[in-house]
């Protein structure tokens, strides 16, 4: 498994960026799976089973595939967004959902770093 995620984490930081993809939901789906597992475990080792189990599950109930191009990159960035700030929502540290959504400011280390 620790292979596999080494290969999804290598793969993804050799996609071009997505120019096209709105400023509040910038990066690669990838990096925004591994931010929501980063949350949700409030942890960055992202070599621990717990996180590694968490990231390719993600990525495979949003169909993402490491190493190629997803076509709906931007609607799942969105996806993963919203649920990435209900969760900060939730413990308090932003106001509205919606709100979070709209913030260019509101992105997760992981993505605003392209996946490092």
């Amino acid at each position: 498994m620790r292979s596999l995620l080494a290969a999804l984490t290598l793969a993804s930081a050799s996609l071009p960026a997505l120019a096209a993809c709105p400023a509040n939901a910038p990066g690669e789906p990838l990096h925004w799976a591994i931010a929501i597992c980063q949350q949700r475990y409030e942890t960055d080792e992202i070599e621990s089973p717990k996180m590694q189990s968490c990231i390719f599950s993600t990525a495979k109930s949003y169909k993402i595939e490491p190493g190629k191009p997803v076509a709906n990159a931007c609607a799942i960035n969105l996806q993963l967004k919203k649920k990435w700030c209900a969760e900060l929502k939730k413990s308090g540290a932003a106001d509205s959902i919606d709100a979070c959504v709209r913030s260019r400011d509101a992105v997760p280390e992981t993505v605003a770093q392209g996946g490092a």
